[in-house]
């Protein structure tokens, strides 16, 4: 028997299977996994994994995301990411902790941001060091 691959999930609270389309919002408290294709909105959700032939569009807010399909969007993630071969995110991703895994095959294009857990942005106000740098005074 073989041992269980990162990210495979042993129990999920619900699934939309494959050759299933479905437009919405949802919303779930345990894992949900994704075989089929699903447009619209993911919000205040616990574990998303989108199997090897499901697709994902739209905007995502959840706990954790494990791709092994496909990820179209914008998503918000407060804990890990893992993107494993074969799997494709295309889109916007903001993570609240610095958990990204993407595994060799695994494949990301667009924007990727670590925001502060607590909201607050990090300081901007710093000022590039001047050019010749160096505390002058001398001749």
């Amino acid at each position: 028997m073989m041992g269980k691959r990162p990210g495979e999930v042993t129990q999920v609270g619900g699934m939309l299977g494959e050759g299933v389309v479905m437009e919405g919002t949802l919303t779930f408290t345990q894992t949900f996994r994704v075989d089929g294709e699903f447009k619209g909105k993911v919000l205040r959700s616990d574990r998303l994994v989108v199997g090897e032939k499901g697709k994902v569009s739209g905007e995502l807010e959840v706990n954790s995301l494990v791709i092994y399909g496909r990820v179209e969007g914008k998503a918000l993630v407060k804990g890990p990411v893992e993107i494993h071969p074969k799997g494709r995110l295309l889109g916007e991703l903001e993570m609240t902790s610095p958990l990204l895994t993407v595994m060799d095959g695994g494949f990301v294009e667009g924007t990727l941001r670590l925001a502060s857990a607590r909201g607050a942005e990090a300081p901007t106000d710093k000022k590039p060091p001047q050019a010749g740098g160096g505390t002058g005074g001398g001749k």
